[in-house]
């Protein structure tokens, strides 16, 4: 296979973890879950609970890590989350939440124990130097059934995209809310935090292709330092399949 091939693997894998992932973070049963424990505001529940991993970091240290979202909006979340339960118990918390929505919802996924394990082969060969999430979320022990692991290696994996991709935006030029404008547009820009009037960003269109056309090339020297090119296919039609199995499980 090709370094052309495993681009496109990379590529093809990238999109699929990231939607499962979003499809968990975002869904009403885990805001459900996060107000049950104590959280009054969900989306306190799901930055103190991502974000936990880092410590019991300052409000500014940690906005400044989550990248995309409006700063003081993200600092308000974190303060008021992580005055719940701490940050190391929120990130417990989240992190069997995601667990269970994996074997509520993954379990009827094919090859769930082969997407683990090459997610897993990625992970233990991939450092956390520069990616902090990333790395706090690489040290937390997985759980042992398929579904719930499966569901936990993709979030992992889902981390250190985006680490990637942060880094490269952030020496891009292009500003967080102009990314948002240029990607999924107001309606994420909303829920990140962002204050009306919106840049588009329209002039640098051209700029964040080439962002993601970085990130992408950087994920496939990762891909392929540990996998080779049948296997990367391989963790890309897996990915896909987890995402429709759950797309097909999920209640609307």
């Amino acid at each position: 296979m090709s370094r052309t091939d495993i681009l496109a693997a990379t590529r093809a894998a990238g999109a699929p973890i990231e939607q499962v992932v979003a499809v968990f973070m975002l869904h009403p049963e885990t805001f459900a879950e996060s107000v049950a424990a104590g959280y009054e505001n969900p989306f306190a529940g799901y930055v103190a609970g991502r974000g936990g991993v880092l410590g019991e970091a300052t409000g500014v240290a940690v906005s400044s890590v989550f990248v995309v979202f409006e700063p003081e909006a993200l600092r308000g979340l974190w303060e008021e989350g992580v005055a719940v339960r701490g940050a190391a118990e929120a990130a417990k918390l989240y992190w069997e939440q995601a667990a269970g929505f994996g074997r509520r919802y993954l379990a009827g996924a094919q090859g769930l124990d082969r997407l683990a394990e090459l997610g897993e082969k990625v992970i233990a060969a991939t450092p956390g130097a520069g990616l902090p999430l990333y790395a706090g979320w690489r040290t937390m022990p997985l759980a042992d059934d398929a579904p719930a692991r499966a569901m936990q290696v993709m979030f992992v994996l889902r981390e250190l995209r985006a680490g990637v991709h942060f880094n490269v935006l952030n020496n891009s030029g292009i500003s967080a809310i102009e990314a948002h404008m240029l990607n999924k547009g107001q309606e994420y820009a909303t829920l990140f935090g962002w204050p009306e009037p919106f840049p588009d960003g329209a002039d640098k269109a051209e700029r964040y292709g080439e962002v993601e056309e970085a990130t992408n090339r950087r994920m496939t020297e990762i891909l392929s330092a540990v996998l080779d090119g049948d296997e990367a296919a391989e963790l890309a039609g897996l990915s896909a399949g987890a995402l429709d199995s759950l797309k097909a499980a999920v209640p609307e």
